[in-house]
């Protein structure tokens, strides 16, 4: 569980169908609240969020406000659109 205020590290994984990590392009963080509405930016992935081949990290601080949130990280991988999303769930203690 994630404390409001708190920062939390996120982390995707782009790989092929062949279970191969890559690097894709475009990668971008859009964060959702609970009514699936965009809650800040757009935010654009780089390089110096790259941990190793595919797997990338953001530190996010999480908003007051809210109760419940999704993260989706999308990049574009072998010409295809990849998009991965999880949730956060957030306390105010």
């Amino acid at each position: 569980m994630a404390l409001i205020d708190n920062t939390i590290k996120l982390t995707a994984e782009f790989k092929t169908f062949d279970a191969e990590y890559r690097d894709p392009t475009s990668i971008t963080l859009i964060i959702y609240n609970k009514n699936r509405r965009q809650v800040g930016e757009t935010i654009d992935i780089t390089v110096d969020d790259k941990v190793s081949t595919g797997i990338y990290q953001y530190y996010y601080t999480i908003p007051t406000g809210y109760t419940d949130l999704v993260y989706e990280f999308s990049g574009i991988l072998e010409g295809t659109t990849v998009t991965g999303r999880s949730s956060i769930v957030c306390d105010w203690t």
